[in-house]
């Protein structure tokens, strides 16, 4: 067998299809629909256009409806609200960059005259106190005290006054115009009912406050350091206070005994005479003494407070005897551990 070609066979060459006439492609390929193609994709464009246009408006004639209601009903109190807090505001960065005040006090004014009377109160850091959003965000962050309550004051707090009354600043007002998705508008148009509805008499009540107390740390706390204590009348929009103040502060444990009452066994461990409550009770007495309130005063708190850890040296040892007499140090069985409003400056 030969392996040699015979020259008069024909070339192999590879398979190819031959396209259809009518087709104008290999009739074994299959036929893509083009045509249903474009439509059906043209058809869904559309639809989504569609869909999106009116979202559009949908969302368009929503934020109209929260613009047109918070000018109905807003608009007055919102430059009222503004105005209250750029005012407080700006006392407030003014006092924290003038350094140390200069003690003065209005000689007509009274803090028991307060008592009746609304008010705002704002404690912050000096740091806090150099911008608006620094203010703002200490009022947000602001905690209770005593110190309000050992003036025998109640202002309300500012941080009511910035929550409550969110609503009412300009970027609230800002977002409804930048917001373009219609179910977030719808839930702003549903907040902004319910503002209307609850806290708009609340906001009105604030805005009446009649004094404004502003309190300015120099420290984190107001026992290393000293504070700047500021008021203010905010109907004549003058100030009535201003002086620097250093807490000096211990509470007075008192035991109480009445006839036909068993007394209550001495209480476990040393009480805490330097609470924060204490510090604040300490400065409220200072306050008050500028402005001729005779504070309660001890002549030492040191003294007091080495001889009360004498007296329980003295009682330890003597374990079931009966309880210390009237007038102990000790405080009795739940006794509050909040400072009365008696406690007082020790010099």
């Amino acid at each position: 067998m030969s392996d040699e070609k015979d020259p008069n066979e024909p070339a192999l060459k590879p398979a190819r299809p031959e396209p259809d006439e009518l087709l104008g492609r290999p009739s074994y390929m299959p036929r893509i629909p083009w045509k249903w193609i474009v439509i059906f994709g043209g058809m869904i464009a559309l639809g989504v256009g569609a869909y999106q246009v009116r979202e559009r408006q949908r969302a368009d004639a929503m934020r109209t409806q929260v613009l047109d209601t918070y000018d109905q009903h807003l608009s007055s109190l919102s430059e009222r609200y503004v105005g209250f807090r750029q005012r407080i505001e700006q006392w407030t960065m003014e006092a924290a960059q003038a350094g140390e005040p200069e003690r003065w006090v209005d000689p007509r004014l009274r803090i028991s005259g307060l008592h009746s009377g609304d008010g705002i109160y704002l404690r912050l850091t000096s740091e806090q106190a150099s911008s608006r959003e620094g203010i703002a965000q200490a009022a947000m962050a602001m905690e209770q005290d005593a110190l309000t309550r050992c003036l025998g004051i109640a202002p309300a707090s500012a941080r009511g006054l910035y929550e409550t009354g969110s609503f009412l600043s300009p970027e609230w007002r800002d977002e409804a115009r930048a917001t373009s998705d219609y179910m977030r508008l719808r839930v702003m148009d549903e907040q902004l009912a319910r503002n209307i509805e609850v806290d708009v008499p609340v906001v009105a009540s604030l805005l009446g406050a009649q004094y404004f107390l502003l309190v300015v740390q120099q420290a984190d706390n107001r026992r290393d350091e000293p504070v700047d204590v500021f008021l203010w009348d905010l109907r004549e929009e003058r100030q009535l206070l201003r002086a620097r103040v250093q807490a000096r502060g211990i509470l007075l444990p008192v035991r109480l005994r009445f006839d036909g009452v068993p007394p209550a066994p001495p209480a476990d461990g040393h009480p805490q005479m330097r609470s924060g409550g204490a510090h604040d009770c300490s400065i409220a007495a200072q306050i008050k003494a500028l402005t001729g309130e005779a504070p309660l005063t001890v002549e030492s708190g040191d003294v007091l407070e080495r001889r009360m850890e004498e007296q329980q040296a003295e009682d330890a040892p003597a374990e079931g005897s009966a309880a210390p007499a009237e007038g102990s140090a000790a405080p009795a069985e739940g006794a509050p551990a909040e400072p009365a409003p008696g406690s007082a400056p020790a010099p």
